[in-house]
């Protein structure tokens, strides 16, 4: 093994090579993901210390600048990062086909709005240049997401703008929330009442938990955040379990209209 192709290796010439294949086309919050990485060795021997995936989105932020307030800037942020193995060693040329399986944590946003979602492979190589692979994904509502979305389609509301937003929490791992927009039709149920619904979801593996409020006065969704969250609990934060999605979308659009009706006096 000559010293010029170890010194190109470290740089990253003739390393190893891989290439991340999924099972599936789309993917859904809580549910598995299966799929192959075929990797090659590259011209010397090397060992792989450890594989992982990285769950990445993007989310947008007020800037710091005192002199730009105004201005909103773009952060990736890592969702999970999950590790498939470790102590792997290829021989110069050599094909590995690693099959994986995990599941997509229940936090990931869904494919809705401007802001992207990836899955980023790597290995970590001892003296060399880490390889890395990005495969953007779609990531569809999970079924109790999407009878949510069904009966507030039922009541009139159309979905009108999702986006990562930076909001920290100290009960949320993550520095954003995913925040829906809904407006209803003109002739609907809510057509005159409501001029905006905004909706924030948390689903875990035994339902789906909500915080909503109305807005009769486009204040935008900072205003209306900061209301939700100094609220008494009862009155925005909600929680659905899975037995109460699983009734269907006109029961849920049901309990939806309850809470509307209440919070808008009715």
């Amino acid at each position: 093994m000559s010293f010029f192709k170890k010194m190109m290796a470290k740089v990253g010439i003739g390393n190893i090579d891989f290439d991340t294949q999924f099972h599936t086309e789309a993917f859904v919050p809580g549910e598995l993901v299966e799929g192959v990485i075929i990797a090659k060795g590259g011209s010397v021997e090397q060992k792989v210390d450890k594989i992982y995936f990285k769950i990445m989105t993007q989310y947008r932020k007020p800037s710091p600048s005192e002199s730009d307030p105004n201005r909103m800037l773009t952060e990736s942020v890592e969702i999970a990062n999950i590790l498939l193995g470790e102590s792997l060693e290829f021989a110069p040329g050599q094909t590995i086909e690693i099959p994986f399986y995990f599941v997509l944590p229940h936090e990931t946003p869904i494919s809705i709005g401007v802001s992207p979602i990836w899955i980023r492979t790597g290995m970590d190589i001892d003296n060399a240049i880490d390889p890395s692979d990005r495969d953007d994904i779609e990531v569809l509502a999970h079924p109790h997401t999407s009878v949510i979305f069904e009966a507030l389609e039922e009541l009139g509301f159309h979905l009108h703008k999702a986006e990562n937003e930076y909001f920290p929490q100290a009960n949320y791992y993550l520095p954003f929330i995913q925040n829906f927009e809904f407006v209803p039709y003109k002739n609907s149920e809510y057509g005159r009442s409501v001029e905006e619904l905004e909706l924030v979801f948390y689903p875990d593996k035994n339902g789906v938990k909500i915080l909503l409020e109305f807005d009769r006065k486009a204040r935008g969704f900072k205003g209306l955040l900061a209301e939700m969250l100094d609220m008494d609990e009862s009155h925005h934060r909600y929680y659905f379990s899975a037995g109460e999605l699983e009734e269907g979308v006109e029961s849920v659009a049901d309990q939806f209209r309850g809470i509307f009706d209440q919070l808008l006096d009715v």
